[in-house]
């Protein structure tokens, strides 16, 4: 039974990921199934393309269609970046030097 599920989810991200890259080829962009966006200042998981305008995503509260400029890749920071009196660690906290 796990095999079985393992292949149906494979075939069903193959078949998604059909319509991404038409959506890929339409906007220039370069989405995939099961990326992780910022779209309007929250993290979803990429599940696919709708009619080949539309972003599929995903959280724990629910599903919805986007824009494809609307979301944002996630970038997961290896080390400390610091500019211009702000500084970010790769936890995702944000440090603002004052004065």
């Amino acid at each position: 039974m796990m095999e079985y599920n393992r292949r149906r989810k494979a075939s069903a991200a193959k078949a998604t990921q059909l319509d991404l890259d038409a959506l890929n080829a339409i906007y220039g962009t370069r989405f995939r199934h099961g990326q992780q966006v910022i779209v309007r200042g929250h993290r979803y998981t990429v599940i696919g393309a709708k009619w080949g305008a539309w972003l599929r995503v995903k959280n724990d509260k629910g599903k919805f269609g986007c824009r494809p400029y609307d979301a944002y890749p996630v970038i997961n920071l290896s080390g400390t970046v610091t500019f211009d009196g702000w500084t970010m660690g790769p936890n995702g906290k944000l440090k603002i030097k004052k004065g």
